[in-house]
């Protein structure tokens, strides 16, 4: 009797399983929306840097990365992550005007950051504030990209 009853639940497990395997076929899949991004517009500079601009009125952010091209790569073996250091400390270094500190300060007032970073084939800088600080802190992105 309890070998029967141990069989009838098993097989009571095994078509519910079965039927609530079938039950997800039955579920509508709708159709996804067109997906077209925009391209964006590739802008010269007379000295040779190339700004790729992509406008986006979704938020009321401006976001700007400079990437140099050059990174760890090319770092002699006496100086391994020496790249990967600099881009560390180039921002929370500070500029020959603002420490580190300081610069910390002036941004999180404006909720805007400035980021560094050092990789193997780039080191960047990046920015990302509200539209109404974008001269602010631009000019801060400029002076640790001058004067670090």
């Amino acid at each position: 009797m309890k070998r029967l009853m141990l069989l009838f639940a098993f097989a009571l497990i095994v078509v519910s399983q079965l039927s609530a395997q079938a039950d997800w076929n039955k579920i509508p899949i709708p159709k996804l929306p067109e997906f077209h991004p925009q391209e964006p517009k590739r802008i010269e500079l007379s000295n040779g840097m190339v700004i790729f601009l992509q406008e986006d009125h979704e938020l009321p952010t401006i976001d700007g990365v400079a990437r140099i091209r050059d990174g760890s790569r090319r770092e002699p073996a006496n100086k391994a992550g020496l790249v990967d250091l600099y881009g560390e400390v180039w921002r929370t270094g500070g500029t020959k005007t603002q420490t580190g500190d300081q610069l910390d300060d002036y941004l999180e007032i404006r909720a805007a950051k400035v980021e560094t970073g050092g990789g193997i084939d780039s080191t960047s800088i990046a920015w990302s504030c509200l539209k109404p600080d974008f001269d602010d802190v631009f000019k801060v992105f400029m002076d640790l990209l001058q004067h670090p």
